[in-house]
């Protein structure tokens, strides 16, 4: 009678602490990790730093569109700044390739700190465009360093190419932007510890189910 007790009890423990794994779990894609190496691609192909006068040249373009009335389009329509980098070499072998924007600065004032970016690899023929979301840090406070990254959709090619990374400002919000980076990043990303985990959850999640339904048989 003790070992049945002592079976159920341990029983029960493990189906909860199993639960428990699958919740955490459930939780954690929210969390990412920032700056790894490997987090973007296989290898990093080039680091550009933007000059002091290019980020000036996005500074005059921000005042120049704040001046100006009327709607400043959207996407493919929106007035930008352009940016180009030199050229890479970008073999299919390294397929896909990655482009991810840095952007750090100080937030001019209280409040959520942004800016919005087009990306793209520049080749002899139709390119395309990557409109990468808002980069924002929330609730910055007046005079805070922030630091956002963004990270373009890879792309392959069928063919080894010569490229040259493109980004185009569109604007920015209560943020002096100081310091841009753009890094090319070749290969396909390792997978996170998270994401390893998420991999699992639904085999642990019939784990789960089936035991406590062989619990309340056994009841």
């Amino acid at each position: 009678m003790r070992t049945e007790i002592g079976v159920a009890r341990s029983g029960r423990g493990w189906l909860w602490a199993a639960a428990a794994f699958l919740m955490l779990v459930a939780a954690l894609p929210g969390v990412q990790a920032k700056d790894e190496a490997g987090a973007y691609g296989k290898t990093l192909e080039k680091i550009y730093d933007l000059s002091p006068e290019t980020l000036a040249k996005f500074q005059r373009f921000q005042e120049k569109q704040a001046q100006t009335p009327g709607d400043k389009g959207k996407g493919i329509y929106a007035n930008t700044e352009r940016w180009r980098g030199d050229e890479l070499s970008l073999p299919t072998s390294k397929n896909p390739f990655t482009v991810v924007v840095k952007v750090s600065g100080v937030a001019l004032a209280d409040g959520d700190a942004g800016s919005r970016w087009q990306t793209s690899l520049q080749f002899d023929g139709p390119s395309p465009i990557s409109f990468l979301p808002e980069l924002v840090h929330k609730g910055a406070r007046a005079g805070q360093p922030v630091s956002m990254v963004g990270a373009a959709k890879g792309v392959s090619f069928k063919e080894d190419r010569k490229a040259a990374p493109q980004l185009e400002f569109e604007s920015s919000r209560n943020l002096r932007i100081d310091r841009v980076q753009v890094e090319v990043w070749s290969g396909i990303r390792k997978s996170t510890w998270v994401e390893l985990l998420m991999s699992w959850s639904p085999i642990l999640t019939g784990v789960v189910f089936l035991g406590v339904v062989l619990w309340f048989r056994r009841r």
